[in-house]
């Protein structure tokens, strides 16, 4: 067993190090079918999710699209279909999971503007299967040189409302998502850079259609309408000058998105954060009352960091680091798990919900306190991923009845413990995808531009961030500061989880994902238990009914059979409510070289694959 001192592995030396033994492997490249090109015809899954996507009710919630069997070729799996579609297109080019990846993103940032974009930032998991080796990639934007840490605090003295904060120019960060696919591309491309992005090129000139839920965030948003720039791409202007909404299936086209994407293919990373797009972006924030400037895009970098590990039943479980949070967090309830025999339990049971939640409020008490920026504050990743910490946590945990304290746990002799608990408000608007290829290598990002439309700015074609609002909206309290507090060029926590599992040959056996601001960690947790303790397909685990601890509260998927449980756990001590939860899970299992995928039936992902 790993010494208690230091309890999460890293990759550090290229090799798959840590607990579990770890074999490098040989996929044989196989020989992939021939493939339409991306304008002559689609895939047919994918024009069947899109036929069937338009008659989605308006407003309510749209099924994924998982196409049936398994594949022993590769595999994509995003949250539209013309985004997976980009992405299956490189990969029958010989592209590799990192070029599919730039295809994806660049399509999602024209058809799923609500959630990511190259305005925004991101965190990446990459697996090259041939070297064995786990990169961890941050792309988390920062924060200009000239913000204040009171840039959240009214004249009162208090923190300021989200729905005001949120659409202020001032929460805009300096997008991280060019540099981080740039990063990716140099290390890990095989195609010509500038062919990646022919797909949205040709989409964003074209035109494509507007999907039920592009167009029921668009009717239901009251602040994107009243911005000039997406008040005229997305909406019909009325007599009487009131904005309506396109509707569903309206051919959209992004001429300025083109020309935003024909520039970053032509100069690359230099193009956002030296060039025209850049000026445009600190041009329009400047306009709104910004504090980008020029020299704030110069400054931005896209770091490589270490993946954080534990081991879980038989598995390695792998995500990122700080500034996120999600990985600490993740590992963190399964660690407080690891002393319950969760298999014993059905899925979505009352036993299950209860120690999955309990488990979960340990784990946020912990992240509220701790971490943050790790280039900025000290983050204590040993000490709250020591496996001996984490039992003793959970051995915390009744199985009869809710604590009636949480608390963060205390590390002797540990400056952290003289700070104050977070105090921020994040929206759950971001998008995960996943990405095999036919060798074996493997790419799980998410990436986001925080609330639904981000800042409700637009520059080149392009939705502006508004992720500042990240950071806690207090710098401070009762004289203890707060690790994630704002100060100039630092990056916001995030609750994104990209995550990797590796089996007990060292094998890479799942990879997945979710949207959901914090509730991301949940879901990934719950999901990563389904796969692990019960055995499901990937498809089964990321259909099970969502149940988040949040908050202090169990929000229970509305409309399930979870609803059932609500009495009981009410009983146990717990808060409880009923709510609808917009997950996005997207996945993909792997079991002697087969693929099978999973992509959320709440929003419109698909899965694809290329058989052998």
């Amino acid at each position: 067993m790993m010494a208690n001192s230091i309890n999460y592995s890293i990759y550090s030396s290229g090799r798959l190090t840590g607990l579990l033994p770890c074999i490098s492997q040989c996929i044989l490249c196989i020989a992939l079918l021939i493939m339409p090109v991306w304008h002559s015809q689609a895939e047919p899954a994918a024009q069947q999710a899109l036929s069937t996507s338009d008659n989605v009710p308006q407003g309510h919630a749209t099924r994924g699209h998982a196409t049936s069997g398994a594949t022993s070729g590769a595999m994509v799996v995003a949250a539209h279909p013309l985004a997976a579609q980009a992405g299956r297109d490189i990969l029958a080019q010989g592209g590799s999971a990192m070029d599919a990846a730039i295809a994806i993103q660049s399509v999602l940032g024209l058809v799923e503007p609500q959630s990511s974009g190259l305005a925004g930032g991101g965190f990446m998991l990459h697996y090259e299967a041939a070297k064995d080796e786990l990169t961890s990639w941050d792309g988390r934007e920062i924060a200009p040189a000239a913000i204040k840490p009171d840039i959240f605090i009214t004249q009162t003295g208090k923190p300021q409302a989200f729905t005001q904060a949120m659409t202020d120019a001032r929460a805009i960060g300096v997008p991280g998502v060019p540099a981080l696919l740039a990063a990716g591309h140099k290390r890990f491309g095989r195609l010509n850079w500038e062919v990646l992005f022919e797909p949205a090129i040709e989409l964003a000139e074209t035109g494509f259609k507007i999907s039920p839920r592009l167009y029921y965030l668009l009717h239901r948003d009251k602040f994107l309408r009243k911005n000039p720039t997406p008040r005229a791409l997305y909406y019909h202007i009325q007599a009487n000058g009131t904005a309506k909404a396109k509707p569903v299936g309206t051919v959209l086209q992004n001429p300025a998105y083109a020309e935003t994407l024909k520039q970053f293919a032509k100069q690359g990373a230099p193009a956002f954060y030296t060039g025209k797009i850049g000026a445009q972006i600190v041009a329009e924030t400047s306009r709104q009352g910004g504090l980008l400037t020029a020299q704030d895009m110069r400054h931005y970098q896209a770091k490589q960091r270490p993946p954080l590990c534990l081991p879980y039943r038989a598995y390695k479980i792998c995500s990122i680091g700080p500034p996120s949070s999600g990985g600490i967090a993740l590992l963190q309830i399964l660690g407080h798990l690891s002393v319950f025999d969760m298999a014993s339990f059905a899925p979505n049971s009352l036993p299950a919900v209860h120690l999955i939640s309990e488990a979960s409020h340990l784990a946020f008490a912990d992240r509220n306190l701790y971490v943050g920026d790790s280039d900025f504050v000290s983050v204590p990743i040993a000490d709250l991923l020591n496996m001996a910490y984490l039992r003793r946590r959970g051995q915390r945990i009744n199985p009869n009845r809710a604590l009636s304290h949480i608390a963060p746990g205390q590390f002797t002799n540990k400056p952290t413990t003289q700070r104050a608990p977070n105090h921020s408000i994040a929206r759950p608007s971001t998008t995960h995808f996943v990405v095999r290829d036919k060798n074996g290598n493997a790419v799980s990002m998410t990436s986001s531009i925080e609330a639904t439309f981000g800042s409700r700015f637009m520059a080149g074609g392009m939705m502006l961030n508004n992720q500042l609002t990240d950071f806690s909206f207090l710098p401070e309290k009762n004289g203890k500061k707060i690790a994630n507090a704002v100060a100039p060029y630092k990056r916001p926590r995030s609750s994104m989880t990209p995550v990797m599992i590796f089996d007990k040959q060292g094998r890479l056996f799942a990879l997945l994902g979710s949207p959901g601001g914090p509730r991301i960690i949940g879901y990934v947790a719950q999901t990563v238990i389904g796969l692990i303790d019960w055995q499901l397909s990937m498809q089964e685990a990321i259909d099970l009914p969502r149940h988040v601890a949040f908050r202090g509260v169990i929000e229970l998927e509305a409309d399930t059979q979870l609803g059932d449980h609500m009495q009981a756990l009410q009983s146990m001590g717990h808060k409880v409510t009923l709510r609808a939860h917009h997950s996005g899970l997207h996945g993909i299992k792997i079991i002697d070289q087969m693929l099978t995928g999973g992509a959320d039936p709440r929003r419109e992902g698909i899965v694809l694959h290329m058989p052998e």
